[in-house]
């Protein structure tokens, strides 16, 4: 190898964060990131220690994963879970027991950053 494509070498080098490999690097580390937090979350829905509120639970944050996926221009792998998350169907419905199904919704909502959902017209 010579000593001029060595140097030309390092030059590239140093460009690094000011190209768009640095981009590919993080959107990879995103995808990474969102699909391990994902099955986490849908992992932690379908373990809910509350038997009562479970299966509203695992449709709630299946909701919520569409809503993401809408906001990020992807299509909903479950529109009718999206509907009853965009419409609320799904909030407030808990028993006096289920304080943590509160919390954990709260949480997830503020870590895939959606907006809360219009309460139900009654």
């Amino acid at each position: 190898m010579r000593e001029n494509q060595v140097a030309s070498n390092a030059r590239e080098a140093g460009r690094f964060g000011h190209s768009g490999d640095m981009r590919r690097v993080r959107m990879s580390l995103r995808i990474r990131f969102g699909r391990t937090l994902w099955t986490g979350l849908h992992g932690l829905s379908e373990r809910w220690p509350c038997r009562r509120c479970r299966p509203s639970m695992i449709v709630w944050m299946q909701g919520l994963h569409d809503a993401v996926n809408v906001r990020l221009g992807k299509r909903p792998f479950r529109p009718e879970a999206l509907a009853q998350f965009s419409s609320g169907a799904l909030n407030g419905s808990y028993h006096l027991g289920c304080f943590g199904c509160r919390i954990a919704r709260w949480a997830s909502r503020l870590v895939a950053r959606t907006p809360r959902p219009s309460r139900r017209a009654k």
